[in-house]
């Protein structure tokens, strides 16, 4: 019985999803987002465990620089952003060609589409960083119409309708999806070849990572990036897409660009894994800092101890009454 309870879900959820797209290309991106918008502000309050969680870790990452209420502002518009990137997968289909992708801000800026391009044709290695900033789903379709070749990794999601529609939208410009358990094979075979990978590098590996801190706080970091790029000569490019306003619209933000001559003269492996990492550490960070509400806050980014812990301190504080204002005495 539990089992026909999850797929009529699922079904209804699916017969929804597919009803949004008509709606939304009836309506207009604007519109879209707008709805979406106002649906995503009213679930983010009525979910407390994970407005709790947000909060407290964007406090406790950014609470140096934001007031209380900014701080709640930038995880409540957090929670929106991931809202619309289900509407972006919806509205990208009709809106997202190869003769349409720079209106909506999809070209790579210059010069690095130039060096991208030109270290292709030259079998010249390269790894593409970004994290789960902006409109991370569509940066494969980005990559593809502005012609560079590039595999990327993927999480399968458990809805297998919504995972179809993804990895439609996400692949439709070209770009090979690898899913994660298939990186380990495929990543090394691309680069060998001189060409290129796409990976999500914003996770805390407990077990085998690297100790590191990421917006202040301590966190655990793979390896892969640093290990890859120093195993096979490769350049580590770290970029965000970033949206613009509240429509069908983008900026690919460059932060850095890590060549591998760069790296060469740090010594062995360990030193250079660990100065990739600091370095593109640094570059997320950058993209997070200049636009907070575009960050994923309700995310273990730094572990789920870590998580609750801070989630924990964050609700105490809440709930604590606030000190009595002093009084003069005038009798």
């Amino acid at each position: 019985m539990a089992s026909l309870w999850i797929r009529a879900t699922l079904w209804l959820s699916n017969l929804h999803r597919r009803m949004l797209g008509v709606y939304f290309a009836v309506i207009g991106p604007r519109a879209a987002y707008a709805l979406t918008g106002a649906l995503g502000r009213t679930l983010y309050r009525l979910i407390t465990p994970f407005r709790l969680r947000s909060e407290a870790q964007c406090s406790a990452a950014l609470g140096r620089q934001f007031t209380p209420d900014e701080v709640a502002r930038i995880s409540e518009q957090a929670f929106v952003h991931r809202i619309w990137n289900l509407t972006d997968l919806l509205l990208a289909p009709r809106l997202l060609h190869s003769n349409t992708y720079q209106r909506y801000g999809g070209r790579i800026p210059e010069p690095q589409l130039t060096e991208l391009l030109d270290a292709q044709r030259r079998g010249q290695p390269a790894i593409l960083v970004s994290g789960y900033f902006g409109s991370f789903d569509l940066l494969p379709v980005f990559l593809g119409y502005n012609g560079v070749r590039a595999a990327a990794v993927y999480m399968p999601h458990p809805n297998t309708a919504y995972d179809d529609l993804r990895r439609r939208v996400r692949a439709r410009s070209g770009c090979e999806l690898v899913p994660v358990e298939g990186a380990i094979r495929r990543f090394p075979e691309v680069l060998e070849s001189g060409g290129t990978v796409a990976i999500i590098a914003d996770h805390h590996d407990e077990r085998r990572g690297l100790p590191a801190t990421f917006l202040g706080l301590p966190t655990r970091v793979s390896r892969s990036v640093g290990l890859l790029a120093w195993r096979y000569d490769a350049d580590v490019v770290v970029a965000g897409n970033r949206r613009v306003g509240d429509e069908f619209a983008f900026a690919i933000e460059v932060e850095d660009v890590i060549k591998h001559e760069a790296w060469r003269g740090q010594g062995d492996a360990d030193r250079v894994i660990r100065y990739i990492t600091d370095r593109y550490l640094g570059a997320l960070e950058a993209l997070v800092r200049r636009e907070p509400a575009q960050y994923l806050w309700g995310y273990a980014r730094w572990g789920e101890q870590l998580a609750r812990q801070l989630t924990a301190q964050f609700s105490t504080s809440q709930t604590q009454p606030a000190p009595p204002v002093p009084t003069t005495d005038r009798t």
